[in-house]
């Protein structure tokens, strides 16, 4: 049985339903960090595709309670909007003023105010059959023994991070170590725990969310400029090959001014090239360049958080032919058996 939540915590799950069930893709309680310390969470931070073109990025904020404060969390919410680039902001309150809806109006702020709150909690969009994101850190403890067997939820809390601010090519290659990671524990674990593939299913849909953000700026491009794109991101990050290979050219001149050994600076580069060489980078990029895959990533993304937080948990195999595809090419990538990760 699912213990019944407190009533903040069941006010955000009931609003996370609601907004997936119109379909938006749904992250609860993602923290915003600056220089490794933690500013603030967002209730919930939701992702819509309104067209091929253009995204939609939203921070809600959630406060069902006797003193809501709506006024002041408009302002809240409206700077948090400003200040992480997203395209819109909710205020869901339990206040039932209409000074309240009209001042949020006036600033372009969305209200979802008590008499909504009332009428969702009736609502069949507010229940589903899923887990919550308590029962989740749950399972995540008892599979890593809190921190001393990996500290899982800690793991997952850093890539749930990522999702406000690291929509990019770095934010991919921290999440695919994060799925190299977890599927090293499929792989060397005869009866791994349950719970990592929630994890796997949840990395995956980050990943999917962060190259269908940037490439909804490449949909005209040709398929060989998306692929040039993409290898480039996934070898050298955000900054690209021209930085990787500034970087590297820097750390050889430096190691020639302080050693008198020779050859040893241009071996240095050719290391750093080679290395970067390594990374399968071509391998992602074919596949996420063409335009079938591209046009799918958001149904993707949906299909592998409702995966992560099914009742009972699923695994590849369980899925969609397009999310097969998708865990194929992973396992590809990081050289894994695929028949071992399509269970």
């Amino acid at each position: 049985m699912i213990e019944p939540l407190l009533k903040g915590p069941a006010a955000e799950e009931a609003l996370r339903n609601y907004f997936l069930s119109i379909g938006y893709f749904v992250i609860r309680g993602p923290r915003f960090q600056y220089n490794g310390f933690d500013v603030t969470d967002v209730d919930l931070w939701l992702y819509g595709k309104s067209s091929p073109l253009s995204r939609e990025r939203i921070n809600v904020d959630i406060k069902n309670k006797k003193t809501p404060q709506a006024l002041e969390r408009i302002f809240w919410a409206k700077g948090l909007q400003s200040i992480l680039g997203f395209s819109g902001c909710i205020v869901a309150t339990s206040d039932v003023r209409p000074d309240v809806r009209e001042f949020g109006l006036q600033h372009d702020v969305k209200v979802f105010d008590g008499r909504f709150m009332a009428r969702l909690t009736k609502s069949q969009r507010s229940q589903q059959e899923r887990i919550s994101e308590e029962n989740f850190f749950e399972e995540l403890d008892n599979a890593s023994l809190g921190k001393l067997g990996g500290d899982w939820r800690g793991k997952y809390e850093a890539s749930k991070s990522r999702i406000l601010d690291s929509l990019s090519f770095d934010g991919c290659n921290a999440w695919l170590e994060d799925l190299r990671y977890f599927f090293g524990e499929i792989m060397t674990q005869p009866n791994p725990p349950k719970s990592t593939w929630r994890m796997i299913n949840m990395t995956a849909a980050f990943f999917v969310v962060a190259i269908d953000f940037i490439l909804r700026e490449h949909i005209s491009a040709e398929h060989e400029q998306r692929k040039v794109l993409l290898e480039d991101g996934f070898r050298y990050g955000t900054a690209g090959r021209a930085y990787a290979e500034k970087l590297g050219r820097m750390a050889s001149g430096l190691v020639g001014q302080f050693t008198s050994q020779p050859g040893l600076a241009k071996s240095i580069e050719h290391e750093l090239h080679e290395q970067a060489k390594e990374v399968r980078a071509e391998v992602l990029a074919e596949f996420f360049s063409r335009s079938a895959t591209h046009t799918n990533l958001f149904d993707i993304a949906r299909e592998l958080e409702a995966a992560a937080f099914d009742l009972e948990v699923r695994t590849p195999g369980m899925l969609s032919a397009s999310t097969q595809a998708l865990f194929g090419i992973i396992a590809d990538f990081f050289s894994l058996d695929r028949k071992r990760v399509l269970i």
